[in-house]
């Protein structure tokens, strides 16, 4: 017959004063007051542990696909275009790198839910990719891997169909690195540019007049005034003023079509100015950016001295909201800011209601990991020199820096 706690207290207790027994509880308190840190610290570091391992395991993947292929895997088309399994991961592949990856992070079995898809199966195996659980896409500081609410976001296009609504997907806590500088690059990139330009073409900058930076005043220029009056002022960059410090997903142009999206693809930059967004996302200095082709040999500044990919930065009462800006799409859609980052902005450990989709960070006290190109790992501070970060992000600034 089973005792009733109350009387297996009473003879636990009995023969102890009540003052020995408050001693007593006094010390177990202390003792839990002094141990419970020291727990929370041990699954901490536990935690950013394995985070750490997940950004490694996320590089190697991406350094196995350059290896098969002689380039890195594609950023995409854009945050509404979902991954197509029958296309390679370059120019063509509507998907992000994170869909791109997938066979070489031991996740082809999740690639091939879409493998097939027609018109009439589109919306559930899409469904089936989206809610998904791909653990190595998430930090365990910050969240589980499980699917969270779509919102804003869609309706999403594949090879098969253009209107499929997702309600709840995945998402990644990682985020390539797309180049030092994110949706408004220095117009001295304009020098990448191949293939002639029309003079009448017109290209939107936004002006920092000398003695006045913050002043910015937004222009619409033809290309060769544009070349010729404002390359070299450093303070005047490609795009709006209103467009530089919004998130990507916001001034992307998306391709009406997969034919639409092709042809765009074997544009040449030139061509591209013209579009709406001006081709901006497609002139970034990273590793991966909109429809990219990265090679090794386009990171002049060494392997392992560019960032290949690591955490995002997330408000940390959005985690599981889906409100984020920088976390809004899922997780194998195109070019945005939920799967890529900039070194422009400071890295930041999360915070409430602070929202900065455009900038590598974490949840974790200790810092914000990064991989590099040639796969090496490293935990770097929040307070790293924002100099240092940025020339990080750029595959080809010629800068000289140390590594923290």
């Amino acid at each position: 017959m089973a005792i009733p706690a109350v009387r297996l207290f009473r003879r636990a207790v009995r023969g102890y004063s009540l003052v020995e027994l408050l001693v007593c509880l006094a010390v177990v308190s202390i003792l839990s007051a002094l141990l419970l840190p020291a727990v929370q610290t041990a699954r901490e570091s536990a935690r950013l542990t394995t985070c750490r391992n997940r950004v490694s395991q996320l590089a190697k993947a991406m350094i196995r696909h350059e290896a098969a292929f002689g380039h890195f895997p594609s950023g995409g088309w854009s945050p509404i275009w979902l991954g197509v399994a029958e296309r390679p991961s370059d120019q063509s592949q509507p998907g992000g790198w994170t869909f791109g990856i997938l066979p070489y992070a031991e996740e082809l079995a999740t690639r091939d839910l879409v493998d097939g898809a027609t018109s009439l199966t589109a919306p559930s195996v899409y469904q089936a990719l989206a809610t998904t659980p791909v653990g190595v896409f998430v930090c365990p500081s910050r969240r589980s891997a499980a699917p969270i609410p779509v919102v804003g976001a869609g309706p999403f296009s594949t090879a098969v169909a253009s209107r499929i609504t997702l309600t709840r997907a995945t998402r990644s806590d990682y985020a390539a690195n797309g180049g030092s500088v994110g949706n408004c690059p220095p117009i001295s990139a304009l020098k990448k540019v191949t293939g002639a330009v029309a003079n009448g073409t017109k290209i939107a900058i936004s002006h920092a007049p000398p003695g006045n930076p913050n002043n910015c005043q937004s222009l619409n220029l033809p290309y060769t005034a544009v070349v010729n009056g404002h390359a070299n002022h450093s303070g005047d960059r490609l795009g709006p003023c209103s467009g530089c410090s919004n998130p990507l997903d916001g001034t992307i142009y998306t391709p009406a079509s997969l034919a639409d999206g092709d042809a765009w693809s074997k544009a040449k930059l030139s061509q591209k100015l013209a579009l709406p967004d001006m081709g901006i996302p497609d002139m970034q200095d990273g590793f991966v950016h909109r429809m990219s082709r990265v090679t090794a040999g386009h990171i002049f500044d060494g392997m392992s001295m560019t960032y290949l990919v690591g955490e995002k930065y997330m408000a940390s009462d959005r985690a599981s909201t889906g409100t984020d800006p920088g976390d809004t799409t899922v997780l194998f859609a195109g070019y945005s800011n939920s799967n890529t980052r900039f070194g422009r902005e400071a890295p930041q450990q999360d915070a409430r209601a602070a929202t900065a989709p455009t900038a590598f960070g974490s949840p974790h006290r200790a810092g914000f990991t990064m991989a590099f190109g040639d796969g090496c790992i490293r935990t770097l501070t929040f307070g790293i020199d924002p100099a240092v970060h940025l020339s990080l992000s750029a595959r080809a600034d010629g800068a000289v820096v140390t590594i923290p």
